[in-house]
């Protein structure tokens, strides 16, 4: 099966297009197969998921890391020699992978990537930022820059797609020009836009889902995971891990958008779920319009947005999420701090919260309280900052990828428990530390910490 669908795609890649199979989810017999097929260049995503499979397949395999690094994996990482990392969205990682590579004693390939995509969701140096720091290259001796990668708004506008594709290969252009680059890598494209990147210059294509199939949706739980200390705070997410509010909110957002004439979907509203409306309508607004909407437009939008939701509420509070109330009794009987920190700004939701859980939380953090939403640290950061406690004493509890993004961001253990209509994998590939199906695993896996 792997062979058939690599042969299949190999038949559209041209000569010096390297293919890396994204073998992220997937087990080491799927990458066995792929590799007795004659393919070396691998991409993988997680760095636990990385230790298991270096030592159990070919020595001659090229890794790629292609997933979201934090800073504090880049040790582990770096150990196992990748042939590239791809994903360097920051000076600040880009000074951790230099200064790791120093002690380690070797130089470190690596691309830059480049943000071209109209969705504040996806990582990146801006344009500027990427033109800032070309000219500072010098200052980071253990790497070698090979160029840039990037990924093109999840849209199915093929001309926005062309857009994204050929602004990265304008700046790779600069990049090179600014650094004299040994043949210059430009990695994008993936399963479904592959072949438009290839001509628009791609010289490196990222495919996992055409060759291996769907990603397992499995729970794999690692013994660091299973077994950890009872935090002393816990920050909940509200909507999918608190209320069952997650369809009503899908329904509006459809709805209000729609009316006010921009597309968007269900799927979409369950992918953006945790970041400020404002950053939700403006990020729809770009896709059509290429521009931030205007505030007038975002007031409106948002009105409907919240009328809607509370014509389909009929006022009410949703239903809570099946098992929620049993996992905060638990905490509060062991004396931990549990805080509520959405990107929400329905006040009817807001309003309500200690009349549904009394004497429950020690504080909330609201789209009222931050300026940057989820995927952005800061939500998490300000209730960290408020509890008083070590980051090591504190977990996320999360239902969203960009929810699960900010923890992470935020370097705080994040569970996702699993509530919507996304599958599991949506929710590792934004390095989840655990995921659960629902509240009832979540508390059996509470009740195990020691």
């Amino acid at each position: 099966m792997v062979e058939e669908q690599i042969r299949s795609v190999r038949a559209h890649i041209p000569a010096g297009v390297t293919l890396v199979c994204v073998s992220k989810f997937h087990p080491v017999e799927a990458i066995r197969e792929a590799y007795e097929a004659g393919e070396r260049d691998f991409g993988e995503s997680r760095v636990q998921e990385l230790q298991k499979k270096v030592p159990a397949l070919p020595a001659d395999i090229r890794w790629h890391f292609i997933g979201h690094l934090q800073t504090n994996k880049v040790r582990d990482l770096l150990k196992l020699r990748p042939y590239l990392i791809q994903s360097v969205d920051s000076e600040r990682l880009l000074q951790a992978i230099n200064d790791e590579a120093a002690k380690q004693g070797f130089v470190q390939d690596v691309l830059l990537e480049v943000h071209v995509a109209r969705e504040e969701s996806k990582t990146g140096f801006s344009p500027e930022e990427l033109s800032a720091i070309s000219h500072q290259l010098s200052a980071f001796p253990n790497i070698h820059v090979r160029g840039l990668m990037t990924m093109a708004t999840n849209t199915e506008d093929e001309a926005e797609i062309r857009r994204c594709f050929s602004e990265a290969k304008e700046i790779q252009k600069t990049l090179n020009n600014l650094n004299n680059l040994s043949t210059p890598v430009l990695s994008m494209g993936m399963s479904d836009d592959y072949q438009l990147a290839i001509e628009c210059g791609s010289t490196m294509v990222r495919i996992g889902s055409t060759i291996f199939g769907e990603r397992s949706k499995s729970i794999v739980s690692t013994p660091e995971q299973a077994v950890r200390a009872l935090p002393k705070a816990v920050f909940f997410d509200q909507d999918g891990v608190l209320f069952n509010s997650m369809p009503y909110h899908a329904a509006s957002w459809e709805w209000s958008m729609h009316k006010n004439g921009l597309p968007f979907t269900k799927n979409q509203t369950y992918r953006n779920e945790g970041r400020t409306g404002a950053s939700v309508i403006n990020e729809a607004h770009r896709l059509v319009h290429g521009t931030d909407a205007t505030p007038e437009l975002i007031e409106a939008v948002y009105a409907d947005k919240s009328a809607r939701f509370n014509e389909l509420t009929g006022g009410k509070l949703p239903e809570l999420i099946p098992g929620i109330r049993e996992v905060l009794a638990y905490l509060k009987s062991r004396g931990v701090q549990c805080w509520v920190v959405t990107g929400s700004g329905q006040r009817s939701l807001l309003d309500n919260l200690q009349k549904t859980f009394p004497d429950t939380f020690t504080g909330v953090i609201s789209a009222f309280d931050v300026q940057h939403g989820k995927p952005h640290p800061e939500p998490y950061l300000k209730a960290w900052e408020r509890c008083g406690f070590a980051k090591n004493e504190c977990m996320v509890v999360e239902n969203a990828p960009l929810g699960v993004r900010a923890g992470k961001a935020a370097e705080l253990f994040t569970a996702a428990v699993n509530t919507g209509i996304l599958p599991d994998s949506a929710l590792w590939e934004e390095h989840a530390d655990i995921v659960l199906p629902n509240m009832a695993a979540l508390l059996a896996w509470l009740q195990q910490c020691q």
